[in-house]
Order: C-alpha cells, then sequence, then structure tokens
C-alpha cells in the first residue's frame, strides 16, 4: 500500500555519548552543520542545548533523524523529541509513528525527581500506543530478569545467576543463596541501569566478614525493581564481549570490547573493524551471532494496527566469553575452554558506537529506520490508498515542526 501524505515519524532522544561529529568519525558530517543547538550537547557537561559554535556535538540518536530529514523529507516529517524536556504523551500522539532512539525510562533513573520523572515517562510510552519497540518489549528489557529467564528457559548460555526481587530480598538471604550455590566471587547489577551504574564486584569471604558491603548496597538501591546477582566470570578480563547489532533480527555489525571496569588499562578498549583498532576475532564473531540472534527469538511478538507482526527493529546482543573456573554447583563450563554466553540485552537507545566503526553507519540506521516507519504504517492495511487508514492513532494537528536553533 502506498502512502498518500507525508508519515510524520518522532524519535526519543536524549544521547550525550555517541559523537558524530568527531575526528574518528569516517562519514561525510555536513549534513549537520545546520541541526538546531538544541540538539547538541556541551561537550563538557553534555547538557542539551550547545550551539555549533560553542563546540555543540551532534549524537547518533539526533544525527540518524536528521539524515532523514534531509534524504526523506519529501516522504516524512521528522519530530525530534527531547526526552529531558519534551517527552508527553500529547507529543507522541502527535506523530504516525515513534521510535526510542536515544532516551527511554531508564533514563529517568538518572534524573532529579526520579520518581515523577518515571510516571511521566512510563505514562507516555505505555499508553501513546504508537510507540517501538511497543512497551510490552521494551519492559522485557528493563527488567533483566524477564529476558534472562526467557532465554535460559530457551537453551541459550548464561553465567550462574540469582534474581533478588524487591518483595522478597534482603542481605542475609542473598548470600545466603551465593554461598549454597558456591561461589567465590559475586557481581550485582541493577535493571532499570545503564552506564555500569549499581555495577559492584565482590568476594564471598569479604561479604561474609563485612554485613555492611551488602547492607549498604541494598540501602543505596533500594528503588530499584530487581537486583541481578550472577557468579563473577574472570574471563571478561581475558577475553573480548561481543556486541552485535541486529535489524529485524539480521545481524548488521560488531564491536568487540573491554569494558573499563574490567580492563587492566581503567578505560574502554574497542575493536570495530578499524586497521588503528586490534583485528576483530573471527571465532568470537560468529558465535556471538548464533547466540544473539537466539536470544532475539524469545522477544515478545510487536503487532501495527492492522494487526501485521513488526520484526524486531535495533536490538544489540553482549555475548562474553568464560575461560576460567566456574564454582556454581549446577554448571559444568570448563576452566580452559571458551564458553560464550549472553550478558545483556539492549535496544535502539544503546551505543551505535558510531565514531568507532569503519564505514559511516547513519545512512544505514537512517535508512533502516525511514523504512521501518512505513512498514508500520502500511503493513497489513486496507487495500484502499488511503493515508488515513494507515494512520496508527487519531491525529488531529500536525506534528510538532522541527525546532529552530
Amino acid at each position: 500500500m502506498a502512502l498518500a501524505g507525508k508519515i510524520r515519524i518522532g524519535f526519543i532522544v536524549g544521547k550525550d555519548n555517541d559523537a558524530v561529529e568527531d575526528p574518528q568519525y569516517v562519514g561525510d558530517a555536513s549534513f549537520l552543520s545546520d541541526l538546531p543547538a538544541t540538539y547538541r550537547t556541551d561537550p563538557v557537561s553534555g547538557d542539551y542545548g550547545c550551539p555549533k559554535a560553542k563546540g555543540g556535538m551532534a549524537h547518533a540518536d539526533t544525527a540518524i533523524p536528521w539524515w532523514i530529514h534531509k534524504n526523506h523529507g519529501d516522504r516524512c516529517q521528522i519530530d525530534i523529541i527531547r526526552g529531558d524536556k519534551d517527552l508527553t504523551l500529547a507529543r507522541l500522539k502527535k506523530n504516525d509513528v515513534n521510535f526510542i532512539i536515544g532516551y527511554d525510562q531508564i533514563n529517568t533513573m538518572f534524573e532529579g525527581d526520579w520518581a515523577a520523572r518515571k510516571e511521566l515517562v512510563g505514562t507516555a510510552l505505555r499508553e501513546c500506543g504508537n510507540i517501538w519497540p511497543t512497551w510490552e518489549v521494551q519492559e522485557f528489557i528493563y527488567y533483566k530478569s524477564r529476558y534472562m529467564q526467557a532465554c535460559q528457559a530457551a537453551g541459550i548460555p548464561m553465567a550462574p545467576t540469582i534474581y533478588a526481587f524487591h518483595s522478597d530480598r534482603s542481605p542475609q538471604k542473598l548470600l545466603g543463596e551465593i554461598k549454597a550455590r558456591g561461589w567465590k566471587q559475586f557481581c550485582l547489577k541493577l535493571s532499570f541501569s545503564a552506564f555500569s551504574l549499581g555495577f559492584a564486584i565482590h568476594t564471598v569471604e569479604e561479604a561474609e566478614k563485612d554485613p555492611m558491603i551488602l547492607k549498604e548496597y541494598f540501602e543505596e538501591h533500594e528503588g530499584y525493581p530487581e537486583f541481578i546477582c550472577q557468579e563473577l566470570i574472570t574471563g571478561f578480563k581475558n577475553n573480548w564481549e561481543t556486541r552485535c547489532f541486529f535489524w529485524n533480527a539480521e545481524f548488521q555489525y560488531a564491536i568487540c570490547n573491554k569494558a573499563a571496569v574490567v580492563s587492566e588499562s581503567g578505560e574502554e578498549i574497542i575493536s570495530a573493524g578499524k586497521t588503528t583498532q586490534a583485528p576483530q576475532p573471527t571465532e568470537f564473531i560468529e558465535a556471538a551471532r548464533k547466540i544473539g540472534k537466539a536470544a532475539l527469538a524469545t522477544l515478545p511478538k510487536q503487532y501495527n494496527r492492522h494487526g501485521a507482526e513488526i520484526g524486531p527493529i535495533l536490538f544489540r546482543t553482549d555475548i562474553g566469553c568464560s575461560d576460567g573456573e566456574i564454582h556454581d554447583k549446577d554448571f559444568t563450563w570448563k576452566a580452559g575452554e571458551k564458553t560464550f554466553f549472553l550478558n545483556e540485552l539492549e535496544y535502539g537507545g544503546t551505543n551505535y558506537f558510531t565514531r568507532h566503526v569503519p564505514f559511516d553507519n547513519i545512512p544505514l540506521w537512517g535508512e533502516h529506520y525511514f523504512k521501518k516507519a512505513v512498514e508500520v504504517m502500511t503493513k497489513g492495511a486496507p487495500a484502499p490508498d488511503s493515508l488515513a487508514l494507515a494512520l496508527p492513532v487519531e491525529v488531529a494537528e500536525p506534528a510538532a515542526p522541527v525546532a529552530e536553533p
């Protein structure tokens, strides 16, 4: 079905860590010369609203919709929505399709009045009816236990894991479960978190000697709905973590890295395929692609208003490699042998590693998002060639125009 008018596409943005106008970026960033200052971040504070003349930087989440605006402006109207100040239910409903590309409910956990912000943003994303990925898929990722348990049930390898849910958790109970599994070291993670916030590593011995270690962790992160506790996998220090990017569950590219929290230098190390970087290990990428694709098969299905299934949008699967000793009583992973496993699953707001890859990934994602918007609007729609029949929501007024600098 063809569309009779322009599609109004919203992009929810909020990145300050995926710069495009950077010396390492291999593409042509000239299309961003007129990007309004409101979508540029201060290079020091990361705050939005910094003009280009003062060093304001464009990141992948604003560059992608701006590229679509420049290349498909005759077929769509772009609405760039700053998550920190413009995201409301009314704003989302003005658009035909909205994509989460740089800001979601996790971001509210880093904001001042997080409880109020979580409610406002959550209501908008949950009730607008035209957000992609859908609210069900978002919650599947926000609550790490949901996708982790689904992947475990599907036989996808994962590190030994204990879930500490808010309704039934205590430092004493968690330590008892850890000891019962036979672990020597463990790490703690938070659902509704990012940037390694809440990530902690301890030995069982020190947690037994000093009960305040877990007590203080529980008190500091009281507001989080669940903790993920895993036996510490020492392989992260020796091996790459392989991050695979997928669209429609089809592989796009991979990044191998060692996070700052585990690298010996204390800085992140990246291998993305550039000649100036360490070569990417084929064995790791092939194993990661296979596990990542299997993990995406556990995602909840998405459907547009016509009842047609819409495939997964952008997802990133982070795959680790264990080659050290595992103490969990139920695991048979062998020391000295590589065992690849799913570490995390992320979606559209993730880091695209734009300045690190050896190709220009902005047109890649720009085309994907534009075509996906058309698919959402038209797939399974009735035969009449009418845009009105394809609209996912009632729209009484045009979408908000792109802000001026």
